[in-house]
C-alpha cells in the first residue's frame, strides 16, 4: 500500500522529524572536539606573535632609555668649561640614569665622548648579550648592539 500523506511539506511525518533530530544530535556530537583542534593550531601562532611583541617591545625600551640617556648626559656637558670637566659631567649623568634602565646590566653600558669643530658627541654602547631576556629570544633581533649618540653645540 503506497502513502501519499506527505504530499504537504510544512506538516512531515513524525518519523521524518525524528530520524532528522538524531542526525543534527550525531553531527552536534561530532563537533565538540574542533574547539581543542583549532585551539591547537591558534594558541602556539598566539603565543609567538605576544613573544615577539614582547621582546621588540622590550629592545625599543632598551633603544629609546639609551638614547635619552646619552641626550641627557650631552645636555649636561654643556655646562663644563674643559674636555675633563664635559667629561666628567658625561660620566656622572650617565651614572644616574642608571638606575632607571630598563633592563640589568646597566653597568656595562659603553661612553664615548668626543669634541669636535665646536660640536660635542656623547655615544652610548649597550650590548644585549648581557641580557637574558634578548639571549633567550627564538627569532632574530633588530640588532645585538645598541648604540645611540647625542650632539650639542658647544661654545668655542
Amino acid at each position: 500500500m503506497l502513502r501519499l500523506y506527505w504530499i504537504d511539506k510544512r506538516n512531515p511525518p513524525l518519523h521524518a522529524v525524528l530520524r532528522l533530530a538524531r542526525l543534527g544530535q550525531a553531527i552536534s556530537r561530532h563537533e565538540r572536539g574542533s574547539v581543542l583542534v583549532e585551539a591547537a593550531f591558534a594558541l602556539p601562532l598566539m603565543i609567538v606573535l605576544l613573544l615577539g611583541i614582547l621582546l621588540y617591545g622590550g629592545w625599543l625600551m632598551t633603544a629609546h632609555s639609551l638614547q635619552q640617556a646619552a641626550n641627557d648626559a650631552a645636555r649636561a656637558a654643556v655646562a663644563g668649561m674643559t674636555a675633563t670637566e664635559r667629561r666628567a659631567l658625561v660620566d656622572e649623568s650617565v651614572n644616574a640614569s642608571r638606575p632607571s634602565f630598563p633592563l640589568p646590566g646597566a653597568q656595562t653600558i659603553g661612553v664615548a665622548a668626543n669634541s669636535n669643530s665646536g660640536y660635542y658627541t656623547v655615544t652610548l654602547t649597550y650590548n644585549l648579550s648581557n641580557a637574558p631576556f634578548f639571549s633567550a629570544a627564538i627569532f632574530p633581533m633588530p640588532a645585538a648592539q645598541i648604540q645611540r649618540s647625542a650632539v650639542v653645540r658647544i661654545a668655542s
